[in-house]
C-alpha cells in the first residue's frame, strides 16, 4: 500500500516538473487555491479556523509531503502581495488621528516587549546550547508578532476600529519598522547611520503621503467616485505607486501598502475602497498562509522538540502578558490590555524573512530554520483560538492584575458607541431628503447610507450619522445594526439593488418593516414578492396625488399652495446643501 502511494506521488510530482515553464505559475495557482479550498471545507465543517487549515494544505503541497509546487519563490512575491493589500485595508481602517491617540502606548508596550523577549530568548538559547549568533537571531526573530495575522482577524471580527484593535496596530508598527531596519541591516552592516538612514527613508514616505493627501488626493477621489470601477481603479493605482515608492527608498513594499491606506483613510470613500479591494486581499492572503506551510523542508524533529516547547510557551504565554502588562501601565483597563497582549501571541512574517536571509548567509542551521518556520505555524495557527478564549485569560488573569490595581484607569477610552439606530436610510438624494427632513425629530435613531460623497459631505455637517458606500455590498451591510433597526427605507431605484437588500435585512431581522422605491409598476410587484412590507411607486402616488388636488382644490386654493410648496422645496434643497 505504501509503495503504491510511493509511486503515485513519484508520478505527480514528474508531472508537475513536465509542466513548460509559462504554465507553471497558473499550475501552481491552480493547485494552491484547490487544496486550500479543500481544507478549508473540511475546517468548515468541523467548526475550526480557516488560517490553520491553509497552513496545512501549505505543508500537503509543500517539499516536506508532496513537493507539487516548484516556483516556490514566485508564491512568496504573491504572497508578499497580499500582505501589502492586507495592510492597506488596515491603513484605511485606523487613520492616523485614531493612531496618534495610542501613540505612547503603542511604543511603549512594543519596545517593552521586544526588549523583553530578545534578552528572555537568548538566554534560552544559550542555555539550549545553542550558537551565539544562532541565539542572536531567535531573539530578533521572536520579538515580532504577524500584521497580517492581527489585522485578517481583527478585519474578520470588525475590531480594527476599537480601542484594543488601534493599539495593536500601533505596536505592529513600531515592530515593523524595526524589522525594516533590521532586514535593511542585514543588507549592510550594524551601525546607527544604516539605523537613522532606514528611519529617514520611512518618514520620507509618511510625508509624501501628507504632502498628496493634503494636495490632490480628494479631488482626485472625489472626481473616482462616480464610478465604481473609476474608484478602484484608483485606489488599486495608489496602492502600487506607494508600493514602488517604498520600493525605491529601499523599505517593504507592505509599509508602502499600509501608509497608502493611511493617506486615504480620511476620505469619505475608504468602505467602498476596501469592499472593492477585499477579494484581491483576500486571495492573495490565502496564498501567504499556504506558502507558509510550504516553506517548511525535512529536518529532525528529535532535536528540536524541546527548543520548539520552550519557545512556544514564551511565545502564546509569555509574550502576551508582558504585552499586556505594558498596556495596563498605560492606564487601559485589564480586559483591554489583555485583548491586545494575546493577539500578540505568534511571530511575524517579517521573522520568517530574517529567517531566510540569515538561512541564506549560512548565519543559522536548517535545524534552526524549521524550528522557526514550525514555530510560525503554530503560534499562527493557535493564535485565533487565543482571540476566543479571551473572556477565560480576562477570568485567569483578573487577580494577577490585582497588582496594578493602584495604576489609574483612563477614562473614555472604550469604542464611541453612538444611540441606538433603528431606521436605517439607503439614499439620501431627492427623495431621501425628504424623509430625513420628516423624521427630523428621529434625527438621533437615523443611520444614512449613500454612494453619492456630496450627500455624505453634507450630512457630515448636519450631523447626521451616515456610511458612504454601496447598499449591494455585503461587507457594509455587515456593519450596519439590521438586527436593531425597526425600519429600513430604500430610495435607491434599482430593482435588483432592493431585492439584495431586501432579502440581506430580513434574513437578518425578520421583523423590520422594509420601504423600497419603484419606479415601474410591474417592478414594485416583484419587490412585493420578494418580501418588501411596502413598495414606493413615485409616478404611481404622484399621479393620485396630483388628480386629488386638481378635483378637491380651487384655483385659489392652489395660489396658496403653490406658496407653501415653494417654500418648502426651498427648505429640503437647503436642508443638506
Amino acid at each position: 500500500m505504501l509503495d503504491l502511494v510511493g509511486n503515485a506521488i513519484s508520478g505527480l510530482q514528474e508531472a508537475v516538473n513536465a509542466i513548460p515553464a509559462g504554465h507553471s505559475l497558473l499550475f501552481s495557482i491552480t493547485i494552491i487555491i484547490v487544496i486550500a479550498a479543500v481544507f478549508a471545507f473540511i475546517s468548515k465543517v468541523l467548526k475550526q479556523e480557516l488560517i490553520p487549515a491553509y497552513i496545512i494544505a501549505g505543508i500537503i503541497i509543500g517539499p516536506l509531503v508532496l513537493g507539487l509546487i516548484n516556483n516556490i519563490g514566485l508564491i512568496n512575491s504573491l504572497a508578499e502581495m497580499g500582505i501589502a493589500f492586507l495592510l492597506f485595508t488596515a491603513g484605511l481602517e485606523i487613520s492616523a488621528s485614531k493612531i496618534k491617540e495610542q501613540t505612547g502606548p503603542s511604543v511603549f508596550a512594543s519596545i517593552f516587549e521586544m526588549v523583553c523577549i530578545a534578552v528572555v530568548t537568548f538566554l534560552i538559547a544559550i542555555a539550549l546550547k545553542f550558537q551565539s549568533t544562532e541565539a542572536i537571531f531567535l531573539a530578533i526573530i521572536l520579538a515580532f508578532s504577524s500584521t497580517v495575522l492581527v489585522v485578517k482577524l481583527l478585519s474578520d471580527k470588525k475590531e480594527l476600529s476599537t480601542v484594543h484593535g488601534r493599539i495593536a496596530i500601533g505596536i505592529l508598527l513600531v515592530q515593523d519598522i524595526a524589522a525594516i531596519i533590521v532586514l535593511a541591516l542585514m543588507n549592510q552592516s550594524f551601525g546607527i547611520m544604516n539605523i537613522i538612514l532606514a528611519l529617514l527613508q520611512t518618514g520620507l514616505l509618511i510625508l509624501i503621503a501628507i504632502f498628496l493627501n493634503k494636495t490632490v488626493l480628494k479631488p482626485i477621489f472625489k472626481f473616482a467616485s462616480s464610478s465604481y470601477e473609476l474608484l478602484f481603479l484608483a485606489a488599486l493605482a495608489f496602492v502600487f505607486i506607494f508600493a514602488a515608492l517604498a520600493y525605491v527608498l529601499g523599505l517593504s513594499i507592505v509599509i508602502g501598502a499600509f501608509v497608502a491606506g493611511l493617506a486615504i483613510s480620511n476620505l469619505p470613500y475608504k468602505f467602498e475602497i476596501e469592499n472593492k479591494i477585499k477579494p484581491l486581499r483576500d486571495f492573495f492572503t490565502i496564498i501567504f498562509f499556504v506558502s507558509l506551510g510550504m516553506w517548511l523542508t525535512a529536518f529532525n524533529f528529535k532535536a528540536i522538540i524541546i527548543p520548539f516547547l520552550i519557545f512556544l510557551a514564551v511565545i502564546i504565554f509569555l509574550k502576551p502578558l508582558l504585552i499586556a502588562i505594558a498596556v495596563r501601565l498605560s492606564r487601559y483597563k485589564p480586559r483591554t490590555s489583555l485583548g491586545v497582549g494575546f493577539s500578540l501571541g505568534q511571530i511575524s512574517e517579517f521573522s520568517l524573512v530574517v529567517a531566510v536571509m540569515a538561512m541564506g548567509a549560512n548565519l543559522i542551521s536548517n535545524n534552526t530554520f524549521n524550528l522557526v518556520i514550525l514555530l510560525a505555524i503554530a503560534t499562527m495557527a493557535i493564535t485565533p483560538y487565543l482571540g476566543r478564549a479571551n473572556t477565560f485569560f480576562f477570568k485567569a488573569y483578573h487577580k494577577f492584575f490585582n497588582i496594578f490595581k493602584k495604576v489609574p484607569e483612563k477614562k473614555e477610552l472604550e469604542p464611541y458607541k453612538p444611540e441606538r439606530k433603528t431606521i436605517l436610510l439607503f439614499g439620501c438624494h431627492r427623495m431621501g431628503t425628504i424623509f430625513l427632513k420628516g423624521l427630523e425629530k428621529y434625527k438621533k435613531k437615523i443611520l444614512v447610507v449613500d454612494f453619492n460623497p456630496d450627500v455624505v459631505k453634507a450630512m457630515i455637517k448636519q450631523k447626521i450619522s451616515c456610511i458612504y458606500g454601496d447598499a449591494v455590498s455585503s461587507d457594509l451591510l455587515d456593519i450596519l445594526p439590521v438586527d436593531q433597526s425597526k425600519v429600513v427605507i430604500s430610495t435607491i431605484p434599482k430593482i435588483d439593488e432592493n431585492i439584495y437588500m431586501i432579502k440581506y435585512v430580513k434574513g437578518k431581522n425578520k421583523n423590520v418593516f422594509v420601504a423600497v422605491n419603484a419606479e415601474k409598476i410591474h417592478d414594485a410587484i416583484k419587490l412585493y414578492e420578494n418580501g418588501a412590507d411596502y413598495v414606493i411607486v413615485p409616478a404611481v402616488i404622484s399621479g393620485e396625488d396630483t388628480l386629488k388636488r386638481i378635483i378637491e382644490m380651487t384655483k385659489s386654493d392652489f395660489k396658496k399652495f403653490k406658496t407653501r410648496h415653494l417654500k418648502y422645496l426651498k427648505e429640503l434643497h437647503n436642508y443638506l446643501y
